[in-house]
């Protein structure tokens, strides 16, 4: 699978992943953010995410990785999602995120050397100096790719975390039992 960028330890890496961190705004969607109005002074959020990327967090859940989601922002399009695919931990409206990874680490008893942590800007950078591998988007920020263990080909929100994940997937030999009911 090519990618924009791979260190050369990133499969090795990538055979430690247990947990899946995700930001949403520019990894899971596109970045854009849809305000809509709701006639009562009000605005209701909306976001679009890749299909494709969900399939990949189901193939996961289903070789006994786990995923969670963290971002800034508050929004039900995300719990919505989050719900749909079996995400475990949702940390929405976090204003410093490394403050919320610790938080996770600490109430499920995770670790850094186990955690892969896909982001796409700045406030991502600590947690992705920390995770055993750490995923940019083709869409992200140049620092934050330049931290990077993989930068994918495809921006976020358009099959970034499908790329992400397939990649570990096969990295531990995985992918075939992920994907078995589908082969004839």
């Amino acid at each position: 699978m090519p990618f924009q960028f791979q260190s050369p330890d990133a499969e090795q890496r990538a055979k430690r992943v247990e947990f899946i961190l995700m930001d949403v705004d520019g990894v899971m969607t596109d970045g854009r953010i849809y305000l809509i109005p709701d006639g009562k002074s009000g605005c209701n959020e909306m976001k679009t995410f890749d299909v494709s990327d969900g399939v990949a967090i189901t193939f996961a859940h289903r070789v006994g990785l786990h995923t969670g989601i963290l971002t800034g922002r508050v929004s039900d399009s995300v719990t919505w999602r989050a719900k749909d695919l079996g995400i475990s931990i949702v940390e929405q409206g976090s204003h410093n995120k490394i403050e919320t990874y610790e938080k996770i680490l600490n109430e499920h008893k995770l670790a850094d050397s186990i955690l892969c942590y896909i982001g796409d800007d700045w406030q991502d950078l600590p947690m992705m100096r920390r995770a055993a591998l750490a995923v940019a988007p083709a869409n992200a920020c140049d620092d934050v790719k330049k931290a990077a263990h993989i930068v994918t080909e495809k921006p976020g929100g358009r099959g970034a975390v499908r790329e992400a994940l397939e990649f570990i997937l096969k990295s531990q030999n995985k992918w075939n039992d992920a994907v078995q009911r589908y082969q004839t």
